[in-house]
């Protein structure tokens, strides 16, 4: 092989080596991530209306090539302008993966009030996949994946997809150490526990309350008790390091109060889940995004970075919804 070159320009790990198989929305596609949220838009296509066939590896890196070469010559791509994840260093100028997220499937266990899939629950649920086993293992044999960078799922629940379980199991036994998994946490996956136990894995759970009652308003799904349960149980696989985020999306009106945050909080801490997430429904923001935030909501959020101060908490993560109602 080889010495590697450099060149130094703005790009990000998602135009120079990511990827995500996005899903059937809209048409399923392949796109250079799943970000949409920067002034561009994101949606930068490597291929649309992909269902699964076979990949011609050296047209997919053409394109990427193409891409790149836009960032070298000092542009910026239509749908990557603004987006906070740009900057500028020396790239490596070499084809390959080593970031994908799996956002090809849409199907849940789960009803969330806030869910972009709530408009039409039963389509996204009738939606159909491809298989994307047979892809990756092709990659990793073509030697196209290398195992430094990050794997994420999003769509709907990936512990319900059918190759999930082999297909997380091929990331760990390939040395993945960064593999991020939001997950309803209804079902308890035994290779999700595996991944937490050697700190390869980490799994985020949107439990967004402390009570039964509230927590079936939300989610519109009688499983708390479930939930609470495997959160427990992932939280117990700990063992090098902190890979259960427990996480909390404030709902004006159904979860906003202290007494539900200071409780969700004391069932963290006296399980062992040291990280937590806090943030806001996005269609409450948007609603709220152009007239002053509510002065109520803003100081929940002030007491969350509070008491996790005071009760020691290893990290508290706030999302951008919620950094941009503190900031603006």
């Amino acid at each position: 092989m080889g010495k590697i070159k450099f060149e130094k320009y703005i790009s990000c790990k998602w135009i120079e080596s990511g990827v995500c198989f996005d899903n059937g929305v809209y048409g399923s596609n392949i796109k250079l991530c799943c970000y949409m949220s920067a002034p561009g838009g994101g949606n930068s296509m490597i291929y649309e209306n992909y269902h699964g066939e076979k990949i011609d590896w050296d047209d997919f890196f053409r394109i990427k090539e193409e891409y790149r070469n836009i960032q070298k010559r000092g542009d910026t791509i239509p749908g990557c302008r603004g987006c906070v994840f740009l900057e500028e260093r020396y790239w490596p100028q070499e084809n390959y993966i080593d970031s994908i997220v799996f956002d090809h499937f849409t199907r849940c266990n789960c009803n969330c009030s806030y869910c972009y899939t709530e408009e039409d629950k039963k389509g996204y649920n009738k939606l159909k996949t491809y298989n994307i086993y047979p892809i990756v293992k092709e990659m990793f044999k073509k030697n196209i994946i290398r195992p430094n960078g990050a794997i994420g799922f999003g769509g709907g629940e990936p512990t319900i997809l059918p190759e999930f379980e082999k297909l997380l199991s091929l990331f760990i036994k390939e040395g993945f150490s960064d593999i991020r998994i939001p997950s309803s946490g209804i079902k308890y996956s035994p290779i999700i526990a595996k991944g937490i136990s050697t700190s390869q894995v980490t799994v985020v759970i949107s439990i967004d309350s402390s009570s039964r009652e509230i927590y079936k308003e939300i989610k519109q799904i009688d499983k708390y008790k479930t939930v609470s349960n495997n959160l427990k149980k992932y939280a117990k696989a700990q063992k090098l390091s902190y890979n259960v985020i427990s996480k909390y999306i404030i709902i004006p009106g159904i979860n906003d109060t202290e007494e539900e945050i200071d409780n969700w909080l004391k069932f963290n801490k006296e399980n062992r889940i040291e990280i937590i997430v806090i943030d806001i429904e996005n269609s409450w923001l948007t609603r709220y995004r152009n007239s002053k935030p509510d002065e109520r909501i803003l100081d929940l959020i002030k007491y969350v970075q509070r008491k996790a101060k005071e009760m020691n908490f290893f990290r508290l993560e706030i999302c951008d919804r919620a950094k941009y109602l503190i900031e603006n």
